[in-house]
């Protein structure tokens, strides 16, 4: 073949345009190089300064509770709440009288009620859904996404648990005998409000045992005997806290274990995690559990955090003074002592660690992880890292 035909053939292969499946193909690793890119600057990105984009004015009391909810600031006490905007819009407002007012949420419902007395409320971000007033001291309570309550009373040696939809109507109920169970402490609801979780504790003999109770007010339940379609027993700890999580798996925290079970009609351990000393904190979101154990060496303190499955994403020696440690609603570690705050990402980068001279009674995640709501005694500050 002469030379000139050959060079136009090459000169043809080379001009002739890609396929439509090679573009495909380049046009989706050019994409997921460029969110590759943007997941590591955002993971391993860090802060030294903010500055200030709005302010708002607050006269709260000092006994004022802020929670985050529905990208809404709900502010509550003893005499009320108020929902508002972080622009100070107001919303709505509740009037009650608590002694102990305390808060869960789930999804798009809220519920207000008050530790050791009888008055709950269940609002969405549109006001009031219901009031229910109980005939016994409350020991805890939950929300489903759907606005059922779940209460937890004690009267004398017998623990009652109730089941109420949004307008107080009454939809189950039992009964614990402390003699035979224990005393119930902790109450947890699943999002759908079928499944319920209780924790109790026994001191007979003068050891301890803790024991979880598993209900099911849906199919499954109905076919055992008081709806219990699971038991778990723990020597030698106690279990203060019990809640479901992502897709309706339930965790248990004790004072040296930590239980995630898995959301079958049946409850089965999806992971256990053990702990040797002291936990001075622990806490958790939907997602992720922390724990915060004492640091024998200097006196400091270990932040630890796990996913759900039990697997390890970090741990950072943190120093002894922080009053506060949480998950935000973007998955960071918060830790605050009332000044100071410091904020981690799940890969461990320390992302911020600034005094605020004025204080800080709460720091908010806002539009972006560059935006923040500072909760002040006098004033709410909207920040933007720098």
């Amino acid at each position: 073949m002469p030379m000139d035909e050959i060079k136009s053939l090459e000169n043809s292969k080379i001009n002739e345009p890609l396929s439509p499946g090679i573009r495909r193909i380049i046009l989706a690793t050019i994409i997921l190089v460029i969110f590759a890119a943007y997941y590591l600057y955002r993971a391993f990105a860090t802060y030294e300064d903010y500055e200030v984009t709005a302010t708002v004015e607050r006269a709260d009391a000092e006994q004022t509770e802020y929670v985050d909810f529905q990208e809404n600031l709900l502010s509550y006490g003893r005499d009320g709440a108020f929902y508002t905007d972080y622009s100070g819009n107001l919303l709505w407002n509740a009037t009650y009288e608590m002694s102990k007012p305390k808060v869960k949420t789930c999804r798009e419902r809220l519920l207000i009620f008050d530790k050791g007395g009888t008055k709950m409320i269940i609002q969405s971000m549109m006001g009031n859904e219901g009031n229910i007033a109980t005939t016994l001291p409350i020991v805890d309570a939950d929300v489903s996404a759907k606005g059922q309550v779940a209460v937890l009373m004690q009267d004398g040696n017998t623990g009652y648990v109730q089941l109420y939809a949004s307008d107080g109507t009454k939809l189950a109920s039992g009964e614990l005998h402390t003699q035979n169970t224990g005393y119930p402490i902790s109450i947890g609801l699943s999002s759908d409000g079928k499944k319920l979780l209780v924790s109790l504790i026994n001191l007979n003999a003068g050891d301890v045992k803790s024991t979880l109770l598993f209900y099911d007010f849906g199919s499954t339940g109905a076919q055992k005997d008081d709806n219990i379609v699971g038991k778990y027993s723990y020597s030698n700890m106690i279990i203060p806290e019990v809640d479901f999580v992502a897709k309706d798996c339930a965790i248990a925290i004790g004072d040296g274990e930590i239980v995630v079970f898995g959301n079958g009609s049946t409850p089965s351990i999806k992971s256990e995690k053990f702990f040797s000393g002291q936990l001075k904190s622990v806490f958790h979101n939907d997602n992720y559990y922390g724990v915060v154990k004492a640091n024998g060496e200097d006196g400091g303190n270990i932040l630890e955090v796990y996913n759900m499955s039990g697997t390890h994403r970090f741990e950072k020696e943190i120093g002894a003074s922080y009053t506060n440690v949480e998950f935000t609603k973007t998955n960071e570690v918060l830790l605050s002592d009332g000044q100071q705050v410091v904020i981690y990402s799940l890969l461990g980068v320390k992302k911020f660690d600034h005094t605020f001279a004025e204080g800080v009674r709460q720091i908010i995640p806002w539009e972006s992880r560059q935006t923040y709501v500072l909760i002040k005694n006098d004033k709410m500050e909207r920040i933007r890292l720098r």
